[in-house]
């Protein structure tokens, strides 16, 4: 049934687009629409993290894949202030001499072929000149309601708004509508140097532990929306839902992956790693459970042995960074702390741990040796089995061990529970 399913949004698609296989130029922007608790520092603080590199991660990720080129973020973004900043001196003109009346559709119209240098069709001209006329009444009934506010908040003194501040109302009514629009992505990504056949407008929510992300899918033809992707998942397992996007948006754009493409597509790049907030792709813990969770959503063959993948990939990315980490293993609710990953094979690695115990642990043989040197110093070298190893974690010194294991144990009640019912159903 998934696999008539894509099919079948492979033909519409090509049916949109053309060939399938041909290459498809995306205009994928940064997010200028979120939501979430201004006054949750924790909140503001991830918020960042996701605005300032979720989107390029992902473009990253997907680059290797021939039939789909993504075009820069930097360059989207210079194209788009440029828009934003006609946009809001054409709008605010008009709110200016026109706040009363009904703006003719004609020179809505003419403001469409103006900020967007008359790089549009027909079809493209009559969508925005609608979604023009929909923001311009949106920003006057803000500002009219704005107004009325101002003066019952200074009961008695209506009549004193004076000509500064209804300009300053304005000003601000003008820029919150264009920012938080979809129109004025769609014209930047209408440039003709990119040359765009799909427009991907972002979104995302911060709800206490939860985030929720929406993909927006265009066809830049005549702008109609063909697709909307949605992932929600804990504001600790982001990594993941980085990998359900990228895998959900390359189905929705029609183009098939073998197992071996879609193995490369759930890797991460450990040079992507973040000191300053010791996360990688916005994580700070990976796990097992969630491998074996994209294995199924991105219907892997049976046999295909991803577990064994991934840990060869990120073990050699952590030794190659240099980037120390701690480890958990299965039946053991333990973390142990490595201080350097020495060399890896196919199936086991080796970590140096100093003088730490790990003797007598699940998964860990302690069968290599022991030197030590004039001033104490010591090195003690430990063989560890992929198969053992429930989860790598990036922690903060000052973090508490308690808080580390509830998380984890808790986390991993939640994910093998909900993939089992995924399986049951």
């Amino acid at each position: 049934m998934k696999n008539l399913i894509f099919i079948l949004k492979l033909l519409l698609f090509t049916s949109l687009f053309g060939e399938a296989y041909s290459v498809s130029t995306i205009s994928m922007f940064n997010f200028n629409n979120s939501s979430f608790d201004k006054n949750d520092t924790e909140a503001q603080k991830l918020s960042k993290q996701i605005s300032s590199s979720l989107i390029d991660l992902m473009k990253h990720d997907m680059s290797f894949i021939e039939d789909v080129n993504f075009i820069p973020t930097n360059d989207l973004e210079e194209e788009l202030i440029s828009i934003r900043k006609s946009l809001i001196k054409e709008v605010k003109n008009k709110l200016n001499s026109d706040l009363m009346d009904i703006i003719p559709k004609s020179e809505l119209s003419d403001i469409v072929k103006k900020i967007s240098s008359n790089n549009l069709n027909d079809i493209q001209v009559e969508a925005l000149t609608d979604s023009l006329a929909i923001l311009v009444s949106s920003s006057a009934k803000n500002l009219t309601r704005k107004m009325l506010l101002s003066n019952s908040e200074n009961e008695g003194q209506w009549g004193e708004i004076s000509i500064d501040d209804l300009e300053k109302f304005i000003q601000n009514i003008t820029h919150e509508s264009v920012l938080e629009s979809t129109f004025t992505s769609m014209i930047a990504a209408s440039n003709k140097d990119f040359s765009t056949d799909v427009f991907v407008n972002t979104q995302y929510t911060i709800d206490d532990d939860m985030i929720t992300v929406n993909l927006y899918l265009y066809n830049l033809d005549d702008f109609s929306l063909f697709s909307t992707i949605t992932e929600q998942t804990y504001i600790n397992n982001i990594n993941v839902l980085i990998k359900q996007l990228e895998f959900k948006l390359i189905s929705e754009l029609g183009i098939y992956l073998n197992d071996s493409e879609k193995a490369k597509l759930c890797m991460y790049d450990l040079s992507k790693f973040s000191k300053k907030d010791n996360s990688l792709y916005l994580s700070r813990m990976f796990m097992t459970e969630d491998i074996k969770k994209l294995k199924y959503k991105m219907q892997f063959s049976d046999d295909y042995d991803l577990i064994s993948e991934y840990y060869i990939a990120i073990i050699s990315g952590l030794m190659e960074n240099d980037i120390s980490y701690n480890l958990k293993f299965y039946n053991d609710d333990n973390f142990y702390n490595v201080y350097s990953t020495e060399s890896s094979n196919d199936n086991a690695f080796s970590v140096n741990v100093l003088k730490e115990n790990w003797s007598d642990k699940i998964g860990v043989s302690q069968n290599l040796h022991s030197t030590g040197g004039q001033r104490g110093q010591s090195k003690m070298l430990i063989d560890i089995d992929y198969r053992y190893v429930q989860a790598i974690q990036f922690s903060d010194r000052d973090e508490s061990f308690i808080d580390v294991l509830k998380q984890i144990s808790i986390y991993s009640f939640i994910v093998t529970s909900g993939f089992l019912l995924i399986q049951f159903f």
